[in-house]
């Protein structure tokens, strides 16, 4: 062989090689572009479900919200239904209760006049007394009922101060004594009875559905405020 034909051999070989190299650069190309067709496809798909991830939960958290919203409205219709049958309850309690009481008075002090639920306003303040009986003539004593359903320390500083404030809403009835009674309606322990008369004030209490007024202790000295 000679060396010019030498030469051309070497010169054929590597155009081979050359041809071989660009075709696999080529099919490397067209394998990375292939790829990246892949991954972008695969980025939209993964967009598209965190898109659909993100809308329902605004969804779920509306929903969550618009719930809340019914149930406090909810709550809020069944406490002032709660809170109307507890009105309705003590009005009905006091108009079982009161007649009772009222009969007592009339039978052990001689009550003439007797006023249920009395309700009397002075300018911007107002007093409501669940019962009121006094003795017309020369004795002018009159008693102020409060009923109670729960008997506590608190019931009978509201019994008390009741009777301080009525000369203010009543100036008709200036110089009466007046005395206060408790109208308890669940049953009394020996130390909310032993609280109870200690304050100088009366107790009516049930037992049985029946209502009777205990006699109060020897020492017992009953308070007196006057109108």
């Amino acid at each position: 062989m000679t060396t010019i034909e030498h030469i051309e051999q070497i010169l054929a070989q590597i155009a081979v090689r050359l041809d071989q190299s660009i075709l696999t650069t080529e099919a490397f190309k067209e394998q990375i572009a292939a790829s990246q067709e892949i991954a972008d496809r695969r980025a939209a798909e993964l967009d598209r479900r965190m898109a659909e991830v993100s809308e329902a939960a605004d969804r779920r958290t509306a929903e969550a919200l618009e719930d809340s919203r019914r149930l406090k409205k909810r709550l809020d219709e069944v406490g002032k239904q709660l809170g109307g049958i507890g009105n309705k309850f003590g009005s009905f309690t006091e108009g079982l209760f009161l007649p009772s009481v009222e009969a007592m008075l009339r039978k052990k002090f001689g009550v003439t006049d007797f006023y249920m639920r009395l309700k009397t306003k002075r300018r911007k303040e107002l007093q409501e007394l669940d019962g009121f009986g006094f003795v017309n003539g020369g004795k002018n004593i009159g008693f102020i009922v409060e009923v109670k359903r729960h008997l506590d320390n608190r019931s009978i500083e509201q019994t008390l101060s009741q009777l301080q404030r009525f000369g203010r809403f009543h100036p008709h009835f200036k110089g009466m004594k007046l005395h206060g009674i408790i109208a308890a309606v669940d049953t009394v322990s020996e130390s909310q009875r032993k609280a109870v008369y200690n304050a100088g004030l009366y107790l009516v209490t049930v037992k049985n559905d029946v209502a009777s007024m205990p006699k109060p202790p020897k020492d017992f000295t009953p308070c007196t405020e006057i109108a």
